[in-house]
C-alpha cells in the first residue's frame, strides 16, 4: 500500500502528499513566505477544524484539537489553575516538571491570553450543523480562518493532527516562522528533518506546550530566547528549501518506483548487479 503518511505499527510505502506537490495557497501560502522574523508578532497563531476522528457528545473530549484550543484558552486554564472549574478536556502540566514561570506565579491564563489566537473555524458537529455543534459549542467559539500569508505574521506556528497528518507543515517549514509540530504520523520527509534544528517538536498530549513558549517567550520580559527561535526557524527554511522541493520529490518518487519495481521483479535477486553486464553485454 502507498500512502501520504503512516502510523509507527504500519508499514504503507510514502510518497510525498499531493498537496505539497501542487502548492495550493490554503496548504503552502503560495509564493509568500512571510516577513522577516523581526517584524512578526510574539503571537501563536492556529486556524482549523474540530477533527480527528467522529466527534460525538460521548468522545470529543478524548480529541487532539479540541484539547489543544482548550489550551489555548487562558479564562478555562484559569478556572482550572484556580480550582473554581474543572477541566473539560486538558490537564495542566506539573510546576515542578516543566518549572513554568507564569504558572509558578498562578498567572498561567492571563499569560497564555497574552500570546494565543487560536480557534476553531468549524465545529464538524455529527451530525453536521453548519460549522456548529449543540454539544461542543459552550465550550468553543468558531471564529474566521486566517490565511496563511497572514499567519505568517506571526513568530509561532502549531502543526496538530486532524483525521491525518496536516498538509500545513512543509508550508510553515518554508516559511520564516517556526513550526511547532504534535504528530503520530509518518511522512516521506521525516528523516530528512532534525528535532530542534529545523522545528520544535511537541507532544500530542500537549503537556510540554507551556514549556515551549516559556523557553522561547519568557515571562514578564525575562528569560526570552527569541533568537534561538528565529535560528531554528531560519534554518528550517533554509534546509527545506534545500532538500524538499519539487525536484527533490520527483527524484524521491523515481528511486522509490524503481525499487518497487526491483523488488516486485521474479529475478530481484540479481538484476541491476555489473557482474551481469560482464556476463552477457
Amino acid at each position: 500500500m502507498f500512502g501520504g503518511s503512516k502510523l509507527t505499527v504500519n508499514n504503507e510505502i510514502l510518497p510525498p502528499a499531493p498537496m505539497y506537490w501542487s502548492e495550493e495557497e490554503r496548504f503552502g501560502g503560495g509564493d509568500d513566505h512571510g516577513i522577516e522574523w523581526k517584524d512578526k508578532m510574539d503571537m501563536v497563531t492556529w486556524r482549523g477544524v474540530a477533527t480527528g476522528g467522529r466527534n460525538s457528545p460521548d468522545n470529543w473530549r478524548g480529541f487532539q484539537r479540541h484539547r489543544f484550543v482548550s489550551l489555548n484558552n487562558g479564562t478555562k486554564i484559569s478556572g482550572a489553575e484556580s480550582g473554581e472549574a474543572k477541566p473539560e478536556n486538558f490537564a495542566l502540566p506539573d510546576v515542578a516538571e516543566y518549572g513554568i514561570e507564569a504558572q509558578k506565579d498562578h498567572n498561567l491564563g492571563p499569560w497564555v491570553d497574552e500570546f494565543a489566537d487560536v480557534s476553531f473555524v468549524d465545529l464538524m458537529c455529527t451530525p453536521p450543523q453548519d460549522g456548529q455543534c449543540n454539544y461542543t459549542d459552550f465550550y468553543f467559539e468558531v471564529t474566521d480562518g486566517i490565511k496563511m500569508t497572514e499567519q505568517f505574521d506571526n513568530k509561532f506556528l502549531p502543526d496538530v493532527d486532524g483525521n491525518s497528518f496536516s498538509g500545513r507543515y512543509l508550508g510553515f517549514l518554508r516559511s520564516t516562522s517556526l513550526p511547532i509540530k504534535a504528530t503520530i504520523f509518518h511522512e516521506w520527509h521525516d528523516s530528512r528533518l532534525v528535532p530542534w534544528k529545523h522545528f520544535v517538536p511537541m507532544d500530542s498530549r500537549f503537556l510540554d506546550y507551556f514549556g515551549i513558549m516559556d523557553y522561547f517567550l519568557g515571562y514578564q520580559g525575562r528569560n526570552t530566547r527569541d533568537k534561538a527561535a528565529e535560528k531554528i526557524a531560519m534554518e528550517g527554511k533554509e534546509w527545506a528549501e534545500k532538500v524538499l522541493r519539487k525536484e527533490d520529490m520527483s527524484i524521491y518518487v523515481l528511486r522509490l518506483l524503481l525499487e518497487y519495481a526491483r523488488v516486485m521483479d521474479d529475478k530481484r535477486e540479481t538484476m541491476g548487479w555489473a557482474d551481469d553486464v560482464l556476463q552477457d553485454p
